[in-house]
């Protein structure tokens, strides 16, 4: 794992995007310990802690990803990811109200004061893309930005980006 510098799924075509592993939250388990005591087991998933501690920080490219409402703790993990070029969401269906909604926001404002050059989100349904307009900090190394969705108004802050050479808008009501 530490060596996969690109992860590419989905298809751009259909937009038809890779789901990755959820995290399982198991119950404990009833094996004692010497001192009597539970062991938890760990959480599994696609970048579980014990694991991303850097093994996955070298990954470049995360490019044809899909995220759900049950993609909470996915969307909480792109946080360990601050290698992270390009980042394409092929499939996004996500509920304002959810906490992967917040997780995923919180994500990308992190990984935009990291290094993220490309940023590329097919919001299908919810309303994700229209809140990035209320991102504290704008993407300081964007060079290039796709959006698709429902979008009612630019960011305000695409203006104080100076890296910027690429912007894609499709299906807007601007």
């Amino acid at each position: 794992l530490k060596r996969i510098s690109s992860i590419l799924g989905g298809n751009k075509n259909t937009r038809k995007g890779l789901r990755l592993p959820q995290e399982k939250r198991n119950k404990a388990m009833k094996n004692p310990s010497p001192q009597g005591k539970t062991k938890e087991p760990a959480e599994k998933g696609f970048l579980s802690q014990e694991k991303a501690k850097g093994t996955m920080k070298s990954l470049r490219v995360l490019s044809g990803i899909e995220i759900v409402d049950e993609s909470a703790a996915v969307a909480a993990s792109l946080h360990q990811l601050t290698g992270l070029r390009k980042l394409a969401i092929y499939k996004l269906k996500i509920s304002e109200e959810n906490d992967t909604f917040k997780e995923l926001l919180s994500s990308i404002e992190y990984l935009g004061s990291c290094g993220l050059q490309t940023l590329a989100i097919n919001d299908e349904n919810s309303k994700f893309i229209n809140s990035l307009y209320n991102m504290s900090a704008p993407p300081r190394y964007l060079v290039s930005l796709e959006l698709s969705g429902k979008l009612k108004w630019l960011p305000g802050w695409i203006t104080s980006i100076t890296t910027l050479n690429k912007l894609t808008i499709s299906i807007t009501v601007l």
